[in-house]
């Protein structure tokens, strides 16, 4: 700035004495005058980031960040889990600023949406999902309601949650499984391991019990995570699969069951009730060979690890995933661009040896079938985007990715939970001027 500074003042003497035009004096005057843009010190190391892209952090220091959305006017809305729900403006400059916790409840732990009309916030604990009236103007929450009770298991604790543009009146929740074996989800009436919708304005008068209600968007479902409808309004989710799995005796946890990408159909289907994907039956192979006796079971087919259940009924009486990722990459939102390609953060493995996941990747879909281009046996479906350089000191010393947000311009936002970030990501190349650069 003091260079600025001193070439305004040689600028304004030049103007003077060889009387040249003023809008030249203002041009620099226009240049001292800007603020450089602040870098956020991150003590953790540069991300790879594949050919075109850009990424910075945009805030540091939460808590534990987990499902983030934005406003109607653009402000972004953070599930800092022990804490309750923080509110961001973006600034010029692609930081998160601003910020104030709009409601304060340590019990809210993942779920996140806001109804089309932007009036209407949803956020859950792992037992209740709550509905507010939201002032879109002022961002401030009140008439806080219960709406969906009974959700509360011992194992899985997230319920996601969206309001998908599709099916603006419904609200679909996503429970997971009791444990890593639940055997109890056999039954739909449990409650667990499955995607349900609610007509949610019907709830605001009357709140319901969630395994009580509700039309089912699938079942046999361990734990899915992140859950969104495309451009068309067909919904989709990325499911977490079992750890420690054995067959036959034999450990093949290494590199399966994969984690998976299912289709549920339309969101605004209400009246047709979806298949069981499987789960505690079935899971889907990523790496058959290491799998005792597979036979001619080829990755993203389901085997049996269940004696009531065999391989050839796996693949007749269970929905097998519509693309799978290697096993315990641990995905966890999944969200739409405006090509209609989808994003997935992979949360990354704890079990594994040596770690995998930890990475922002994009599956590219088909413009005319609406569906990943890339068939259900492939193990090159998606593009790693942003990932960690090296995972040696993960789970502790990188980032986790965890939710998903698209702003107006159409740069990625991506929550960290376990370093308590938010990232943001964008395509160099899409014509926009950058403003994202890595310290």
């Amino acid at each position: 700035m003091k260079q600025l500074a001193f070439l305004l003042v040689w600028a304004s003497l030049f103007v003077q004495a060889f009387s040249i035009p003023t809008n030249l004096l203002d041009f620099f005057k226009s240049i001292a005058g800007k603020t450089p843009c602040r870098t956020l010190k991150n003590s953790l190391p540069a991300p790879e980031l594949a050919s075109g892209y850009q990424a910075k952090l945009a805030i540091a220091d939460l808590k534990d960040p987990r499902q983030i959305i934005f406003d109607k006017q653009g402000r972004l809305l953070v599930v800092d889990r022990g804490v309750g729900i923080k509110q961001f403006k973006v600034d010029k400059c692609g930081l998160l600023v601003g910020s104030t916790t709009i409601i304060e409840d340590n019990k809210l732990n993942h779920g996140l949406t806001i109804s089309t009309d932007g009036k209407t916030l949803f956020a859950s604990s792992s037992d209740v999902a709550y509905g507010w009236t939201y002032n879109t103007d002022s961002g401030t929450v009140s008439n806080k309601k219960a709406l969906v009770t009974g959700m509360s298991s011992g194992g899985h604790t997230t319920r996601s949650l969206l309001v998908p543009n599709g099916n603006p009146d419904l609200l679909l929740i996503s429970v997971g499984s009791d444990g890593n074996f639940d055997q109890g989800t056999k039954e739909y009436s449990s409650g667990r391991s499955q995607i349900r919708g609610f007509k949610w304005k019907d709830l605001l008068s009357e709140s319901v019990v969630y395994k009580e209600s509700g039309t089912n968007f699938g079942w046999g479902l361990r734990n899915s995570v992140g859950l969104r409808d495309d451009k068309e309004g067909q919904l989709w989710s990325v499911e977490n699969s079992a750890d420690n799995i054995k067959r036959d005796g034999i450990d093949v946890h290494t590199d399966n069951p994969g984690e998976e990408l299912n289709f549920h159909g339309s969101v605004r289907d209400t009246s047709s009730s979806r298949r069981n994907y499987g789960y505690p039956f079935c899971f889907t192979a990523w790496d058959p060979s290491v799998i005792p006796d597979h036979g001619d079971i080829a990755r993203g087919q389901q085997f049996s690890l269940d004696s009531e259940v065999d391989d050839a009924k796996c693949a007749s009486d269970y929905q097998a995933p519509r693309l799978v990722f290697p096993a315990h990459t641990a995905p966890l939102d999944i969200i739409f661009d405006k090509t209609g390609d989808a994003w997935v953060t992979l949360h990354g493995s704890w079990n594994r040896d040596p770690p995998i996941g930890y990475q922002l990747i994009t599956i590219p879909f088909d413009n005319n079938t609406s569906e990943p281009k890339a068939g259900s046996s492939s193990d090159a479906g998606y593009k790693p985007i942003f990932s960690n350089k090296g995972l040696t000191a993960c789970p502790g010393r990188c980032f986790r990715p965890t939710s998903l947000a698209i702003a107006g311009d159409g740069a990625i936002f991506m929550s960290s939970d376990s370093t308590g970030q938010i990232y943001r990501i964008e395509n160099k190349q899409s014509g926009q001027p950058s403003l994202i650069k890595w310290p």
